[in-house]
């Protein structure tokens, strides 16, 4: 028979052999895992402010954009008890500025009067004075007239009274008539002084009192406490106005907080797509409670597990081929961690399940390059699709096979 043929069992056995090759080829060249699935990291939206949701929040798998709003919130039962006294304070300064400002036109009023009274009086005490020089140097010019005449009849007795025909008393008494006449030139000139130093002291607003003459300084004295009294209502003034101002400034503060506890809105941080949500039109949220989870496409990796054996053969930088299950496409990566099968995980913020290890697996993290799954929001950016990951391998590596079968022996 054709089987008993030497040729025909050389041709099957090298048959065999090549088979064998072939499947062990892909061992032989390089790391091939099958259980790796493409992951995503998501970031978790939380509530700005406490209050109910307003209108449709976004949909899960609903694509958004960066700073797209994806829920609204509306809170009526903000405290507005700061807001109400700020603003009380605010129009109580304000009122208190217009009160004080009517009394210090009234008083300005008043000044003006008594301005106006105080030179009218001044005036007039001013005419008077000057009338009274007048007649005052009239009657020193009498007073003079006098002396002279007293003085002639005195020489006239002198020398009457040495030729014999006078008696030395008749002298005297024309002496005493020259003093009397004299003194009363020098009291009127002395008059003239004290009303020519009043008069100037007058035209200069110096009013030098006499009896009668009260009106004057209290005239004087009220406009000086009017003066007083507007300075410390335009202190009062300018104090209120600078207190409207900076309530209103914290008015400003105070509304702009109100507002922002009254109404916010969550947008997307990112361009990406609508993970999972955990709110409805209508329901109530508080502060920092989880609304939505968003998943970010914009770096995918996939997490793989190979034997821990080899390690060291792959590294950080090794550039890895990655093919989707179901597809011919293959997509290249780069792995970016080695991490050993006792290391400790974290998948709080991955959107797919990590491999789960029971043997001793190294696990092994590929960057994925862009490609058509950053923008596949339709379908998850494929999320979750199992891929089968391809490292070369540089040499057939028997010496590390010897030494590690040595090791276990020995």
């Amino acid at each position: 028979m054709i089987w008993n043929h030497r040729i025909t069992r050389i041709a099957v056995g090298l048959l065999l052999l090549t088979i064998a090759i072939i499947v062990s080829l892909p061992a032989i060249t390089g790391f091939t895992s099958r259980d790796g699935t493409v992951n995503a990291r998501f970031a978790i939206v939380n509530a700005p402010i406490d209050g109910m949701i307003s209108g449709e929040p976004a949909k899960v798998g609903t694509p958004v954009n960066e700073g797209q709003t994806l829920a609204e919130i509306n809170n009526p039962r903000v405290n507005r008890a700061i807001l109400a006294s700020l603003e009380a304070d605010r129009n109580t300064a304000r009122d208190r500025v217009v009160a004080l400002k009517a009394e210090r036109d009234a008083l300005t009023a008043l000044r003006e009067q008594l301005s106006k009274r105080l030179d009218i009086f001044r005036e007039a005490t001013i005419s008077n004075l000057e009338r009274e020089v007048e007649i005052l140097r009239k009657k020193v010019q009498v007073s003079q007239a006098q002396d002279l005449a007293a003085q002639v009849d005195l020489s006239r007795r002198m020398d009457l009274e040495s030729k014999g025909i006078l008696t030395q008393r008749m002298v005297d008494a024309a002496r005493a008539a020259g003093a009397a006449t004299g003194g009363e030139v020098e009291i009127s000139n002395l008059t003239v002084d004290q009303l020519e130093q009043r008069l100037t002291a007058l035209r200069q607003g110096i009013f030098a009192f006499g009896d009668g003459q009260n009106d004057v300084p209290y005239s004087r004295q009220r406009q000086d406490e009017v003066i007083v009294r507007i300075g410390d209502l335009n202190s009062r003034i300018a104090e209120n106005e600078t207190r409207a101002a900076e309530v209103d400034k914290q008015l400003i503060e105070e509304r702009n907080r109100v507002g922002s506890l009254e109404s916010a809105t969550a947008i997307a941080p990112f361009d990406g797509v609508v993970w999972s949500r955990s709110i409805v039109n209508g329901s109530n949220v508080v502060l920092n409670s989880e609304l939505m989870r968003l998943l970010d496409c914009r770096e995918m990796f996939v997490d793989i597990l190979v034997p821990e054996v080899d390690y060291d053969e792959i590294y950080p930088g090794l550039a890895a081929q990655v093919r989707l299950f179901g597809r011919s496409d293959v997509f290249n990566g780069t792995v970016v961690s080695v991490k050993g099968s006792s290391a400790a995980v974290d998948s709080d913020s991955f959107a797919a399940s990590l491999p789960v290890s029971s043997q001793r697996n190294a696990r092994i993290r590929v960057h994925l390059d862009p490609s058509f799954m950053n923008d596949d929001f339709a379908n998850f950016c494929q999320v979750g699709r199992t891929v089968q990951v391809r490292f070369p391998k540089h040499g057939i590596g028997l010496t590390n096979w010897v030494k590690n079968l040595w090791f276990s022996i020995f």
